[in-house]
């Protein structure tokens, strides 16, 4: 059995060596020798952690992985045709598009990303968010005439289009995943919870759905922006429902039809056969083309297709750089949301397979794709959650997964791209809004957490709100904020505690919630339960007053008066009894007897207390600030005052650290600090019994 220690016992006893804490100067020496320690195994991890496609492709095990990959590979491709072209009209931008963001940004993010199983591309919030910036600075379209600017007097200023617009926004994504990079921000998403993201993204996918309702029932409204646009936008629908194009109403529920069927009959009993999914999203695309072509529903029945795809390759273009200053804002919000979801996904495939990823250098990589990708007419990626759970579900291992989908559609853009030119765009908004189901279905997510925190169902309450009646950048504003102040309130009124013992042992609980603890005679514990700072300091004061029942000011008081009191009626104290009056020979005045009954006044019973000891237990402490070690530190001045001695237990190394460094320890010196509550009421309890003294 150890003794009991207190902390300058511990740290004589057990050799306590702080270490060397370097300096400014110091510090930065170091850190310039070692970037400067250029070795050649040192220079040959350097590049493979920022180009990672040098380490696993040499290391590529071509029997074991290659059959999985290629799989995995040729069904990724046929998604991207199809969700591509969707969601490049999310974007307000041409369908053809969409297929180039699975191609070039997709190809750069094969080399340097360090996500084996993230689908990169495409994604519907990225894109519904980019379409906002493209709708308020690109021309309208009535403003165009064969691709060049009509030319009259009212249109002197500079005019954009979409893809021009689109790509500025990816450039500045790239620039802004970059600065993050460089400033080591990868852990940036800590700060977006789970039901931030999650009540976000449910809120983007009314937005995403509200978009391709015109095209569900072939009706032109205008679009709307601002906050309550969504209530707008159903409010003109509402209106003009009765001029919807019955093509496009028939296309839709038949589109949709067999969309549901698949995935919600077909599907889950494929799914116990085999892990390779029907490509329905690419059969309902080449059906709706060839029902098109060959009944000529654009001209017969006025129904909007696709249009032109050029075959080929893009030229390269320079994005327009004068638009930076307008779109910076949108651009960092937008980074926020695609590297928050693809970072959060990418985590979870490597923990359930059992790999890293970079968080700096998928910053880096995602930066290096926006801005390769920005040049050849590609708006922002970001990883999809479909179809990165059907790679992994079909057997996609390594990163060669997204080189052979790239192979693919760049076959499919050089030679099958006009084949789809007279696909209906209305089946491409059936198969958006059918792929929309499992955002919908996170609203399940309000109902579980609801009984489990409140808090957290605020969060989710305030993101999802804020996101559809506001708009999807201030909905991801007011999520964050709201996020903070929870946590800002849990942090400022953590639990507290009052502990007693558990006869022979060495346990001590809360006396309110367990009958077999008993109060320590002469000793009070006080635990909280949180960290100690300036935000909380106050309350921490008031809550130890309150439970302890011991606030020293009023003690004091107290005592003066009885002083005053006893040097009138020649009162004889027992000196023995310098703390309190319980020895006292003399009946004390009815003014200051005991008022068990007068609830106004808290302190009216402890004015003369027993308690000589107060414990405060620091184990749940992990962070201590300035203001929190003044505290401290006035407090131990205040009780000395009053004839109480304060003592701190389990206070962790940290937090002595910061103690010692607010000048705290110059008040309460080491011999009051235990190592473990246990050792201070050991320690404590023995003072008490030996000629009833207080001094450690």
């Amino acid at each position: 059995m150890r003794p009991t220690l207190n902390v300058a016992q511990r740290n004589q006893n057990y050799h306590f060596d702080p270490g060397h804490t370097p300096g400014l100067k110091e510090a930065i020496q170091t850190k310039l020798a070692k970037s400067c320690n250029f070795s050649r195994g040192c220079l040959t991890s350097a590049i493979t952690a920022r180009v990672p496609v040098l380490s696993w492709l040499p290391a590529y095990n071509f029997r074991e992985h290659f059959i999985g990959d290629l799989i995995a590979g040729v069904t990724i491709a046929i998604m991207h045709i199809p969700q591509g072209m969707g969601f490049a009209l999310l974007s307000n931008i041409p369908p053809v598009n969409g297929i180039y963001m699975g191609f070039f940004p997709v190809l750069i993010y094969a080399l340097l990303g360090t996500s084996r199983h993230c689908s990169m591309g495409s994604f519907a919030v990225t894109c519904l968010m980019t379409g906002k910036v493209v709708r308020d600075l690109a021309t309208p379209a009535s403003a165009l005439v064969d691709g060049a600017i009509a030319s009259n007097a009212t249109m002197a200023a500079t005019t954009y289009t979409p893809v021009q617009v689109a790509t500025i926004v990816s450039f500045m994504v790239g620039v802004w995943e970059l600065i993050m990079g460089l400033l080591q921000l990868g852990s940036l998403s800590v700060f977006l919870s789970e039901m931030l993201v999650s009540g976000f993204t449910t809120g983007a996918a009314f937005h995403v759905m509200t978009s391709q309702v015109k095209y569900l029932f072939g009706l032109k409204i205008k679009g709307h922006s601002g906050p309550f646009k969504i209530i707008y936008t159903y409010r003109d629908i509402i209106h003009q429902i009765l001029n919807s194009n019955l093509a496009a109403v028939i296309g839709s529920a038949i589109t949709i039809f067999i969309l549901c069927i698949n995935n919600e009959v077909i599907k889950p009993r494929l799914q116990k056969k085999t892990s390779i999914p029907i490509p329905i999203e690419l059969i309902v695309v080449i059906l709706g083309t060839v029902a098109s072509y060959f009944g000529n529903l654009n001209e017969n029945y006025d129904l909007l297709i696709v249009g032109d795809i050029p075959t080929g390759l893009p030229q390269p273009e320079i994005p327009p750089f004068e638009l930076i200053p307008k779109v910076v804002v949108d651009a960092f919000v937008i980074t926020i949301v695609a590297y928050t979801v693809s970072y959060s996904m990418a985590k979870i495939f490597a923990k359930k397979h059992n790999y890293e990823v970079d968080a700096a250098q998928e910053l880096y990589s995602q930066s290096a794709s926006n801005v390769f990708g920005a040049f050849f007419g590609c708006g922002p990626i970001a990883a999809s959650l479909a179809r990165s759970l059907i790679q992994e579900a079909v057997g996609g291992v390594t990163q060669m997964t997204t080189v052979i989908s790239c192979a693919l559609l760049l076959l499919v853009l050089l030679f099958v791209g006009p084949a789809f030119e007279t696909l209906p765009n209305c089946v491409l908004s059936s198969v958006i809004v059918v792929a929309l189901k499992g955002m919908f279905m996170q609203v399940n997510d309000l109902r579980r957490v609801w009984a489990i925190s409140r808090s957290d169902a605020l969060i989710w309450l305030a993101s999802f709100l804020a996101v559809v009646l506001i708009d999807i950048d201030f909905g991801l504003l007011i999520g964050v904020v709201v996020s903070l102040f929870v946590l800002l309130y849990r942090g400022q009124k953590p639990s507290t505690a009052i502990l007693g013992s558990v006869p022979n042992t060495d346990i001590y609980l809360d006396i309110n919630k367990y009958s077999a603890a008993a109060e320590v005679p002469s000793v009070s514990i006080f635990h909280f339960n949180g960290p100690l700072h300036f935000a909380n300091s106050e309350y921490f004061r008031t809550q130890l007053f309150s439970m302890t029942g011991l606030d020293p000011i009023a003690i004091i008081s107290k005592k003066k008066a009885l002083e005053k009191q006893q040097a009138k009626s020649d009162l004889i104290i027992d000196p023995s009894k310098e703390n309190g009056v319980r020895g006292s020979t003399e009946k004390i005045p009815e003014e200051f007897e005991e008022k068990p009954n007068d609830v106004n006044d808290k302190h009216a019973v402890l004015a003369v207390p027993e308690v000589k000891w107060l414990v405060l237990d620091m184990s749940r402490i992990s962070y201590l600030d300035s203001t929190g070690g003044k505290v401290i530190a006035q407090l131990g001045k205040e009780y000395n005052d009053a004839g109480i001695v304060l003592v701190l237990a389990s206070v962790s190394e940290s937090v002595l650290d910061s103690l010692e460094k607010c000048g705290t320890l110059k008040t309460i010196s080491a011999e009051q600090i235990f190592h473990t509550i246990h050792d201070a009421v050991t320690v404590l309890t023995v003072l008490d019994n030996e000629n009833n003294c207080t001094k450690l």
